[in-house]
């Protein structure tokens, strides 16, 4: 049957001004010519920042280096006149008594410990030295003629006097002498004490000084005569000018200077000694101190430069293909205006009902989009819903509306209904009609088009799957937080529960009733914290940590918690022969796991019942393939739960691990204990079996590979902690039962607890008296000042007063935090007693080595 090709309407032409295109060149290249002037502008913004940070941070170093070395020269400095007053002092008052064999030695005793001096000198009032600290090999000589005794016999300086460097005769080496005038009972000049100090003693000193690369230290007299240079230079005088060094010493602010030695710019820096005729002087060059501006610089440029090529290849290959593009739209516009009604049944398949004659023209591409082979009658309508297969949801949607357009209710009809095809598969056929109608307003012919879109359908359908998915996913993301806030505050509350409760064990008869109790209590506010800590772990995306679990221990403590709670007229019968079995995973994931299939067993039992546990190991010789996973053979622990239930129906039976399903009553579950109960233990390598009878009972069975065997852990005594010796610790949170619970737990340990309700009244406390408390144990969220910041306020007051952090949300901030601040321990709310005796004795034993150390 030939294919009739109609036209549903006059030819459209879509046509592209030259002006448009033009003007969207222009505005492509003044983009990219104003993207990279901005990245070039940006990047020299960025090179001149840098610099002057670097240069910023070269002026702090040397400013500050030259400002300590300077300090040093004039404690030095300080030390050599102390020694100077001393000895004028007592040579006035008692010394002169000595003979010269007493006074030579009573000067070498003074000059012990100031390693500084080399040789401590007595002149008399005409210059003639009269003793000295030690024998040099030379004669006693006449200094009259020295500067040093002329400015002190003038008494044209007070006190001390810093002689230029000059070589002494004492020791015929070159040396600074410090000097003061010795003054006689009447107050006339009387002499001279004089200390020499080396300039190789001096340069030894300052050489154990690194200014770094491209650095160097010089020690100068005011008027730029150089003492000490390093490191040193010889032959070629100091890398700063004495007019240099003066200049810089009167700002006190870092200059930049030209070396005479090496003609470099050099960064320099002085500072002047104490009111002392000496500066101080830091240099650098340049080039070193700015080394890593330009390494940056370069980096800038390499990067800009790639970019901004990458950014014009981009631009012209935009360019070009807006040129192949126009081009393209030529050609198309030119084939448009021909062989428009061609293009148009290109991939879409046309048909033609006359509704007068009542017969169908299809073409061949209409007839395979509806299912039909070349051989199919298709003349009349009747044939074509006879051959034609459209699903029964489709066909009354689509006779429906093709029956109002043909009535004139719509310019146009648009279906899209699924259709079988040959090899059993459905298809999605877009529709596209419009019918012609006569004066009268009859319907006369239909045209129509098709259009497979069962690919878009598809696309549809994943993505309304992928928007559940994540709809779901923002669901659980948003419960995670709840959680982890709702788990946050619940460990304060936990907190109390087993710090009192370990208080009440502690003080319970081993073999008592009420022992026992406190046991099981304190063995459930246990597996709380660890639930507690899971939920935490959820709400930040945590993964649980894998260890080897007991399974029988775990079993045992979760029907020891379950049976109190069962209804009356159920019974449970337990046959646990696993006790050495272990398995690979969490304990309190495994713990929710019996939890949970036992729950829904025991719900399963409206009455009465009994209820059915049983665990042992199991070698499996060949695969086995349960409801849900795959076993391979191995060693298994299987655990058995059995109930007497009203049972599954088959049709539920393999939707029970769906999340959020359930067949309770609304309000009675929200359908995610068994979808829990499979990712555990898929994630574990294991697999679970049910079998159900309705009216009969339902059996799940649970298969978990055997890692090892190991024995049940016994039933503890009570535990020795670590216990004080009437230290006195701070305690500082804001719940008043924690700070109740925390001064009660540290008495009953030996410690003598002073407790505080927040961080304001603990630090006003720790002012008043810093030495009051030997530890301090404190939460970190808290009003005003937190647990970090109350330790580093602390630190600033008492560094030896060592610090322990509780907090019940413990994140990689809050250790890093925790670090800063100097804590010694960061704990994990709620507290066990054990846990806190050890990290006090720890932290103050910590705190004795410190102490002790030299």
């Amino acid at each position: 049957m030939n294919c009739s090709q109609q036209s549903a309407g006059p030819l459209v032409r879509t046509t592209d001004s030259p002006a448009s295109t033009l003007a969207l060149r222009r505005v492509i290249v003044v983009a990219a010519i104003f993207f990279i002037a901005v990245l070039f502008a940006s990047s020299a913004y960025d090179a001149w920042r840098l610099r002057q940070q670097v240069t910023t941070a070269t002026e702090r170093e040397a400013i500050n280096l030259a400002k300590a070395l300077a300090g040093e020269s004039a404690r030095t400095l300080q030390t050599v006149d102390l020694l100077l007053r001393d000895t004028a002092n007592w040579y006035e008052q008692s010394g002169k008594t000595l003979d010269a064999g007493g006074l030579a030695a009573a000067l070498a005793a003074r000059t012990i410990g100031v390693e500084q001096v080399s040789v401590l000198t007595l002149v008399d009032a005409g210059g003639q030295q009269r003793h000295r600290s030690r024998q040099t090999g030379e004669p006693l000589a006449n200094v009259a003629d020295r500067p040093y005794f002329q400015v002190q016999r003038a008494q044209t300086v007070a006190g001390l006097y810093v002689n230029p460097p000059l070589v002494t005769r004492t020791e015929r080496t070159p040396a600074l002498v410090v000097s003061r005038r010795l003054t006689a009972a009447d107050g006339s000049f009387d002499g001279v004490v004089s200390a020499i100090v080396t300039l190789q003693r001096l340069q030894t000193t300052y050489s154990a000084i690194q200014p770094g690369a491209g650095s160097s230290l010089v020690l100068a007299m005011d008027d730029g005569t150089l003492i000490v240079q390093h490191p040193t230079a010889p032959g070629l005088g100091p890398t700063i000018s004495p007019a240099d060094i003066s200049a810089l010493g009167r700002s006190q602010r870092l200059g930049k200077i030209v070396s005479p030695i090496d003609g470099h710019v050099k960064f320099a820096a002085v500072a002047g000694v104490a009111g002392r005729p000496l500066l101080l002087a830091i240099t650098r060059d340049e080039a070193v101190a700015l080394r890593p501006w330009t390494d940056s610089v370069w980096g800038y440029a390499i990067r800009t430069t790639v970019v901004s090529l990458l950014a014009l290849l981009t631009v012209a290959a935009i360019l070009r293909q807006l040129r192949r593009q126009e081009v393209s739209e030529r050609a198309l516009r030119q084939s448009e205006e021909r062989y428009a009604l061609a293009m148009e049944a290109a991939n879409e398949g046309h048909a033609e009902w006359n509704l007068q004659s009542d017969t169908v023209f299809a073409c061949k591409k209409w007839r395979e989009l509806h299912g039909l082979d070349d051989g199919a009658c298709l003349q009349t309508s009747k044939d074509a819903v006879r051959e034609i297969l459209i699903h029964a949801e489709d066909a009354v949607v689509s006779k429906a509306a093709l029956d109002a357009h043909m009535a004139g209710g719509s310019e146009m009809v648009e279906l899209e209904y699924r259709v079988l095809q040959r090899d059993g598969d459905w298809r999605w056929v877009h529709a596209r009609g419009r019918c012609l109608l006569d004066d009268a307003g009859a319907p006369l012919r239909l045209f129509c088009s098709a259009l497979d879109v069962s690919e878009r359908k598809a696309a549809a359908a994943e993505r309304a799957e992928l928007g559940a998915r994540l709809q779901q996913a923002r669901h659980l993301e948003a419960l995670g937080i709840l959680a982890g806030g709702i788990a946050h505050d619940f460990n304060n509350i936990l907190g109390a529960i087993l710090g009192f409760g370990q208080m009440a064990q502690q003080h319970t008869a081993v073999e008592s009733p009420s022992r026992r109790h406190i046991d099981r209590v304190l063995q459930a506010g246990g597996r709380a914290r660890l639930l507690v800590r899971r939920i935490l772990d959820f709400s930040r995306s945590g993964v649980a940590e894998q260890t080897p679990v007991n399974v029988q221990q775990v079993v045992e403590e979760a029907l020891a918690l379950l049976v109190p709670s069962l209804p009356f007229g159920v019974t449970v019968s337990a046959e646990l022969e696993a006790a050495t079995a272990t398995v690979i995973g969490d304990a309190t994931q495994l713990h929710q796991v019996v939890m949970n299939v036992c729950t829904n067993a025991v719900q399963a039992m409206e009455a009465e019942g009994i209820l059915r546990v049983k665990l042992a190991p199991s070698f499996l010789t060949a695969p086995l393939i349960p409801l849900q996973g795959a076993l391979a053979p191995g060693p298994y622990v299987r655990f058995d739960v059995e109930d007497s239930g009203v049972g599954i129906p088959q049709e539920v039976l393999t939707r029970i691990f769906d999340p959020f399903f359930t067949t309770k009553k609304v309000g009675e579950g929200t359908g995610l204990g068994l979808s829990v109960v499979h990712g555990i233990v898929v994630d574990l390598g294991g697999a679970i079996d049910v079998v159900s009878t309705e009216g009969v009972g339902t059996s799940v069975s649970i298969w978990l590979p055997l890692a090892d065997e190991s024995q049940m852990p016994a039933v503890l005594a009570a535990e020795e902690f670590p216990r004080g010796h009437g230290e006195t610790v701070m305690v500082v949170d804001d719940e008043p039962a924690l700070v109740e619970l925390a001064e009660e737990l540290l008495a009953e340990l030996g410690y003598e607890p002073v407790g505080f309700r927040s961080s304001d009244l603990a630090l006003g406390a720790l002012r008043a008296d810093s030495n009051r408390f030997d530890a301090v144990l404190t939460d970190e969220t808290m009003p005003g000042l937190q647990g970090t910041e109350l330790a580093s306020a602390i630190a600033s007051l008492r560094a030896d007063l060592p610090v322990i952090l509780m907090s019940g949300y413990v994140t990689a901030d809050i250790e890093k935090r925790a670090r800063d601040a100097g804590v010694i321990e960061l704990l994990q709310k709620p507290l066990s007693l054990q846990l806190l005796s050890t990290s006090l004795a720890r932290a103050l034993a910590l705190r004795r080595v410190s102490v002790t150390l030299p």
